[in-house]
Formats: structure tokens, C-alpha cells, sequence
């Protein structure tokens, strides 16, 4: 009999979806609009022009991000933090995740309406890795 532990590939690649988010997130644009006059400017957690509400969504993003991967990783150490299985909350962490990038694009759509705008690297990477994880935690749930 062998004592090797079988690594889950849901929650791996949960674990790298999650930390690709992360950091697209924290060092890409969100959103930019066009100011004219070949002026381009941009939301990101530092930028001048992100709204109060596409910030806060930014970080809840990073956050959401960080549950999941303390989610994934209870499933992949040895000794387990919890000992109850925490896929459901991981999907509901990852839907939450998607819904505050949308939240974010539209407090960025509904303040600079005016000007030709756009969605970002960070979104995408903040929406991509919310729905790709939402599908892992779906499978991992299914295949448990």
C-alpha cells in the first residue's frame, strides 16, 4: 500500500487561476476611457481616475481571490485547516468574485460615460479567473 496522497487537479488549478487573477488585478488597468487629444486614462488601485466603487471592487476581487486559495489549499496540505469540505463555499466565493467585477465596470461605465471607455486586463483577468474557478469548484463538487 502505498502513503502517497493524491493532489486534486481541480483545486490546482484553482490554485494558479487564483493567483494569475491576483495579480493581474493588482498591477494591470481595470478599465480606460479615451479623454481626447490622444489622451488615454485608466482605473487601477493606484490611478487617478478610478471611482470609489471600482476600487473597492478591485480589492474585494483580491480578497475573494485570497479565500479561494485558502479554500484550495485546505483541500491540498496534508493536515487540513478544516475539516469540512468547502467546495460549495468556493463557488459561492468565485460567483462573488465574477459579481463585484461587474459591479466595478459599471460604477467605471456610469462615471465616464460620456467618453469612449472600455474594460480592461484587470477586469478580464478578475472575471476570467471567477468564472473558470466557479466551473472547478462546479466539477470538484460533481467528482467528490
Amino acid at each position: 500500500m502505498s502513503s502517497e496522497r493524491k493532489v486534486d487537479p481541480f483545486a490546482a488549478l484553482i490554485l494558479v487561476l487564483s493567483i494569475v487573477g491576483i495579480i493581474l488585478i493588482a498591477t494591470q488597468y481595470f478599465a480606460s476611457f479615451y479623454l481626447g487629444g490622444g489622451y488615454y486614462r485608466h482605473s487601477c488601485l493606484d490611478c487617478e481616475y478610478s471611482t470609489d466603487t471600482d476600487i473597492a471592487a478591485q480589492v474585494m476581487m483580491i480578497v475573494l481571490l485570497v479565500i479561494q486559495i485558502v479554500v484550495v489549499l485546505n483541500d491540498l496540505v496534508p493536515k487540513r485547516f478544516v475539516d469540512k469540505d468547502l467546495t460549495i463555499i468556493g463557488l459561492g466565493l468565485a460567483a462573488l468574485t465574477m459579481l463585484f467585477a461587474i459591479i466595478g465596470i459599471a460604477s467605471f461605465g456610469a462615471e465616464y460615460g460620456d467618453f469612449e471607455w472600455w474594460p480592461d486586463t484587470g477586469f478580464y483577468g478578475g472575471i476570467v479567473a471567477g468564472l473558470l474557478n466557479a466551473i472547478l469548484f462546479a466539477l470538484k463538487y460533481k467528482n467528490r
